[in-house]
């Protein structure tokens, strides 16, 4: 019975490796080993950390441009012709009755001939030339009753004479504006050929064909410089107080305004800055300014926007 014993303890520890001492702590060892790992084998694995966000993008921005440009090198500040109620605009040529028609018609050409100087032009005087010449009694007829007309109006001869010929004035500076002087040439142009191939024997049938053509230049200007005074106008409400000192035309408009002094109206030649030579009108004696211009150049200050000296960091 002892032996028995014995021989179980002997192969006891037979099993447990080296000693029969060790068997508890070792076999505690064994399961706290056995359930780090299944813990181990039951977590969800930790993932890295998201990389940061990328840098916000620099702030736009915003180039600043030109103050825009009045068309075809007019003045800065002018007077535009207002429209009246049939929506035509208000000119010295609004309202003409047929003898009118066909003398404005004839000063519109004969301004023309005398500021239109290109080669390609020479039709304009040839055909002015010709209309004069095939029509010199109509025409002398259509002068005499407007020298009647306002000899009725006013009470000396003299007075007669200042007041058409302020009219005449008007009407030549009106078609001899610089900045419509390329398009007012070219429908002159396309007047004198027909003219020419077709010679005119009635003035005023052909004044009343022919007239409004030569006023559509003068529109198209009129349209084109209201909307160079609503964009000048938005850019001096976004960018004057910063910019505007180093734009030209900022300068001059700020200077009208200040001054008071009346702005250079669209018949205002000198106002432009516009070299005025005058010829005398043959039959009235009237001067007809002859303004040079260069159709393919425009001459205006463009300067880049500058923040005003106030404004301004020390470099």
């Amino acid at each position: 019975m002892h032996m028995t014993v014995s021989q179980q303890q002997s192969s006891g520890t037979a099993q447990s490796g080296d000693t029969v001492r060790r068997l508890p702590f070792g076999l505690k060892i064994t399961v706290a080993a056995a359930g780090a790992a299944l813990l181990a084998a039951c977590a969800t694995p930790v993932a890295p950390p998201p990389p940061p966000p990328p840098p916000p993008p620099p702030p736009v921005v915003e180039a600043v441009p030109y103050r825009p440009l009045p068309p075809g090198g007019a003045h800065y500040v002018m007077d535009i012709p207002p429209r009246g109620a049939d929506g035509k605009r208000l000119t010295v040529n609004s309202s003409l009755t047929d003898d009118h028609l066909v003398w404005h018609l004839r000063s519109a050409w004969n301004v023309a001939a005398l500021n239109c100087l290109a080669p390609e032009y020479e039709p304009i005087l040839d055909g002015y030339r010709a209309f004069l010449t095939n029509n010199s009694r109509p025409l002398k007829a259509v002068n005499d009753r407007i020298e009647k007309e306002y000899g009725r109006k006013h009470r000396t001869r003299r007075e007669a004479i200042v007041a058409r010929d302020g009219l005449t004035t008007q009407v030549y500076n009106f078609f001899a504006l610089p900045a419509a002087r390329s398009g007012f040439c070219r429908a002159a142009l396309d007047m004198a050929n027909r003219a020419l191939t077709a010679p005119p024997k009635d003035p005023l049938g052909f004044a009343r064909s022919n007239f409004e053509g030569l006023l559509v230049p003068f529109e198209t200007f009129f349209d084109e410089y209201e909307a160079y005074q609503r964009a000048s106008a938005e850019w001096d409400a976004k960018w004057g107080a910063q910019y505007g000192p180093s734009q030209p035309g900022w300068v001059v408009v700020q200077q009208a305004r200040a001054s008071g002094v009346p702005v250079p109206s669209m018949i205002d030649l000198a106002g432009q800055g516009a070299k005025v030579q005058t010829v005398a009108d043959p039959q009235g004696g009237v001067a007809i300014p002859v303004v040079p211009v260069d159709e393919n150049v425009t001459s205006q200050p463009v300067v880049q926007p500058l923040p005003a000296e106030t404004d301004r960091k020390p470099g």
